[in-house]
């Protein structure tokens, strides 16, 4: 594919089109950043090429060569839920960037929500703690993801959930490495964006990341976002004054309390009183899950919206800094 008359990057692709040694099939999506293609290598193996809107690398001017540097970053964070990519770079042909990825013909958590519902209280448990696996290898090497949502949730062929689309994602130990964003701007999407992030996007931490899981995994049980109606500066106004989420369980009561206790602890307000690690929160969902969280009858009997005792030693042994909040 060539640059048209006028020198401008084509902004589609088309059927039949070639990119690179690839041919494309299909439009799988598009948004604000580009869009995703489902392409065939010649040796028949499926991909999802992403390639960069021609008006958000205009916007920028440095925006190309950051874009491959820390793509490549994020080729070298290997887990079996995050989907691969194998590839990305600038296209010497038509200037564009993109990202070569795993195909997931499983499609969005996003698709599947709408289809089913509210989930299994044990398949939504399940697809979190995946996720959190996910974004404690990321959180590992020093990437925030900043936009955990359904749509950003895809499953392989075999059901596997795999997290998608570090295209906003926040280099922790690198201060140039911010994508095409400024300081001060609000990234991400904010129904699921903890309230820290509503307000600052890049003084943020693992723990931002953990609040959106949290947020999605209050979806996949009810079928509803928590701050579905609300305006944008609603939930800024809810951030600024540190309202907690409703409880899980009075839109589904058979969530058990330990499972409604974990989620309001990912969903905390503050920072601190969530788990300092999104491998502490998949350990902990795990644990909910499967009914081995040890909890006071009180703690039960209140949806585990109470304070624990000092004498909780697995509130230690799982990684978090303060009380929870109530």
């Amino acid at each position: 594919m060539d640059k048209s008359e006028s020198g401008k990057i084509p902004a589609e692709l088309r059927i039949g089109d070639r990119f690179g040694d690839c041919t494309v099939r299909g439009l799988i999506g598009s948004g604000s950043m580009g869009a995703v293609y489902l392409v065939v290598a010649p040796d028949g193996a499926e991909y999802a090429l992403k390639v960069m809107s021609p008006e958000v690398m205009a916007r920028d001017a440095d925006y190309s060569a950051r874009f491959i540097r820390e793509a490549e970053f994020a080729m070298s964070i290997t887990h079996k839920n995050l989907i691969a990519v194998h590839d990305a770079g600038e296209n010497h042909e038509t200037g564009i960037c993109y990202l070569l990825m795993d195909y997931m013909p499983g499609g969005s958590l996003s698709d599947l929500l709408s289809k089913r519902g509210p989930l299994p209280i044990n398949e939504a448990v399940s697809i979190a703690s995946h996720i959190a696996f996910a974004l404690e290898a990321a959180h590992r090497r020093g990437v925030i993801h900043r936009d955990i949502k359904p749509d950003n949730i895809l499953f392989a062929a075999d059901g596997t959930p795999k997290l998608a689309d570090l295209g906003v994602a926040k280099f922790e130990h690198d201060a140039n490495a911010t994508m095409v964003t400024k300081e001060g701007m609000i990234v991400g999407t904010p129904a699921y964006m903890a309230p820290e992030q509503m307000m600052n996007s890049h003084c943020i931490d693992a723990r931002a990341d953990i609040y959106s899981l949290g947020v999605v995994l209050y979806e996949m049980l009810t079928n509803k976002r928590p701050n579905d109606g609300s305006t944008v500066m609603g939930m800024l106004a809810k951030a600024i004054r540190g309202e907690p989420l409703p409880d899980v369980r009075t839109m589904r009561p058979e969530v058990s309390a330990a499972v409604a206790y974990v989620l309001s602890l990912m969903c905390a307000p503050k920072p601190e009183d969530r788990p300092r690690t999104s491998g502490a929160a998949a350990d902990l969902l795990v644990r909910a899950d499967s009914d081995s969280l040890l909890m006071t009858d009180g703690e039960r009997r209140s949806g585990g919206h109470v304070e624990l005792a000092p004498k909780r030693r697995w509130w230690h042994m799982f990684g978090f800094s303060g009380k929870a909040s109530t």
